[in-house]
């Protein structure tokens, strides 16, 4: 009698478990969710809008800095003689099994042919975060500026 309460048991938790690699509605729901919310973050990215993309960055990120600091710094990074406009397109979303986390992989258009970014994404109070842009909200980005050659005008 015990074997087959045990039996029965094991068989209704195979049927209402999820299983491995099995994509279920909450699955499904939350890649969809991580896919607007990145497709939302590129498109600030290429419409060069600082105080939007600001709002996608990871809580830790923006703890480095407020709005009005990044802005300034994001304009100022970009705005470097030597920078082509960056432009993102989504590649692929890989997200982890329990889909607190995972990657974007975005394909830059830049002069390097193939050149692609990957930014990793965590969910977080209630949304997916992208950590992105750190060296400019901590301001390091302004060192690569340091080590570029001046050239002398001709």
């Amino acid at each position: 009698m015990i074997v087959r309460v045990i039996g029965l048991w094991i068989l209704v938790a195979g049927l209402i478990l999820p299983r491995p690699g099995f994509t279920g509605p909450d699955q499904v729901k939350m890649e969809d969710c991580a896919r607007n919310r990145m497709e939302a973050f590129i498109r600030v990215v290429n419409e060069n809008r600082p105080e939007k993309v600001y709002d996608y960055l990871l809580p830790s990120i923006q703890a480095l800095i407020d709005r009005d600091g990044f802005v300034l710094n994001f304009t100022r990074e970009r705005s470097y003689p030597y920078l082509t406009p960056l432009y993102l397109y989504l590649e692929k979303l890989k997200l982890d099994p329990d889909q607190s986390s995972g990657r974007a992989i975005c394909r830059v258009a830049a002069r390097l042919p193939g050149q692609i970014r990957v930014f990793p994404i965590i969910f977080t109070d209630g949304s997916y975060f992208v950590d992105a842009f750190r060296e400019i909200a901590d301001g390091s980005f302004a060192e690569k500026f340091d080590r570029l050659p001046v050239f002398p005008d001709r």
